[in-house]
């Protein structure tokens, strides 16, 4: 299955991913905007808002862990389609029922995230096995384009039809985004691959402890783990004070924020341009990937220690770009790396990691604040994070990074 052709554009599997990719992102950026207003219309209360996000951090745990479980032992193309067609029938449920109940839209918020996170491993899976390690960069570059690009423009095109139609007729687009990535997904000419084990018995914790003995075996990952616990914190740190930021220290208001927004998502578009300098860059992978943290970490240091607009909008261009730059490259570790029987349970692990984190963040943001302000608050996390990328660097022991 592996493709040998010269140029990425010569694999269909990759064309048809994008095209995927670029359907559904626009869709969910609808939907995004869409079940935030419906929320928010139905209990008139901000509190309503927080539930919903509370829900989808909450529900990220066990379905990250179970959905690598699915992910590894059953067509990945299958299960993309399937959530496709059932995210599409909730879609439509909700449009219906025009925006009168609440418990149904926090099921709907439940399910999706859960299969979204589903979906996002089986197509990962897709390619590690569909694309040629040579070309894994290239092709996450692309990706990451398209998904910057519906950022930009998904908030536009669902205000519009938002101040026009409602919020029905957004989820109603939605929904043949979903129809229509189902569609293309199953043609995609892409032959599951059966595991090799299939005589020994399953069970969720044998195959846990296989990708538990998966990370032990890899320093790298190891790394890329613990460093996510601390990048989940600087996140939530930063989407937690930003407000406060742009209202009480650079007094531009609290709407300055969409300038933070701007300035991250421009910073995002020239991520590939950093990823393919760090793809010429013959040094180790661990290396490469601990210089890339330690500029990530000390931009969000720069963030919080500035006082001007312009200084604040320099770092957060730089942590745009980084951030998308880092999560290209883990994408491509993960994929050239990691045995494709246990990619999605280690990908299960680490993106419960960075869930955990973030509940972190959100908990200690407005208690440091208060402590020692915003510039004391990522400068602390920031500095251990700097620590342990430059410990990454020099460590050189056999057994591992932990």
């Amino acid at each position: 299955m592996q493709e040998n052709k010269n140029s990425i554009w010569n694999n269909k599997i990759f064309k048809r991913l994008g095209w995927i990719t670029a359907i559904s992102s626009l869709g969910d950026g609808l939907y995004s905007l869409a079940i935030t207003l419906s929320v928010y219309n139905i209990t008139g209360s901000v509190v309503g808002v927080a539930g919903m996000w509370l829900i989808r951090a909450l529900v990220r745990i066990p379905c990250q862990f179970f959905s690598g479980v699915i992910v590894d032992r059953f067509n990945k193309k299958r299960i993309s389609v399937i959530v496709y067609i059932l995210s599409a029938f909730l879609m439509f449920a909700i449009a219906f029922t025009n925006d009168r109940f609440l418990l149904l839209a926090y099921i709907i918020i439940f399910i999706l995230q859960g299969t979204s996170d589903m979906d996002n491993m089986a197509q990962m899976g897709i390619m590690s096995e569909t694309i040629s390690k040579d070309h894994l960069m290239d092709a996450n570059n692309v990706f990451s384009i398209i998904g910057t690009v519906t950022l930009f423009v998904s908030p536009a095109i669902g205000g519009l039809l938002y101040k026009l139609y409602g919020t029905t007729v957004l989820y109603i687009i939605d929904a043949f985004s979903f129809v229509a990535a189902a569609i293309i997904m199953s043609l995609i000419p892409y032959q599951h691959r059966a595991c090799v084990h299939k005589q020994e018995k399953f069970t969720l914790l044998t195959h846990a402890k296989k990708g538990i003995k998966e990370v032990k075996d890899l320093p790298l990952i190891q790394y890329i783990m613990l460093i996510s616990v601390f990048f989940g914190m600087l996140g939530r740190f930063y989407e937690i004070d930003k407000v406060y930021v742009a209202d009480s220290i650079m007094n531009i208001g609290p709407e300055g924020i969409v300038y933070f927004s701007y300035a991250m998502s421009i910073g995002g578009l020239l991520a590939p341009l950093v990823t393919k300098g760090i793809k010429k860059w013959k040094k180790d992978e661990l290396l490469k990937f601990s210089v890339v943290s330690i500029l990530y970490a000390f931009s969000f240091v720069a963030w919080g220690a500035a006082k001007t607009i312009w200084i604040s909008l320099a770092a957060i261009f730089v942590l745009g770009m980084l951030e998308t730059s880092q999560g290209i490259m883990t994408n491509v570790i993960f994929m050239s790396q990691i045995n494709n029987e246990v990619m999605g349970m280690v990908m299960a692990f680490r993106k419960i990691v960075i869930v955990l984190s973030a509940i972190i963040g959100i908990i200690l943001a407005p208690v440091l604040i208060k402590i020692c302000g915003v510039r004391l608050s990522f400068l602390i996390v920031g500095g251990v994070t700097i620590a342990l990328s430059f410990g990454a660097i020099f460590k050189t022991s056999s057994r591992g990074f932990l």
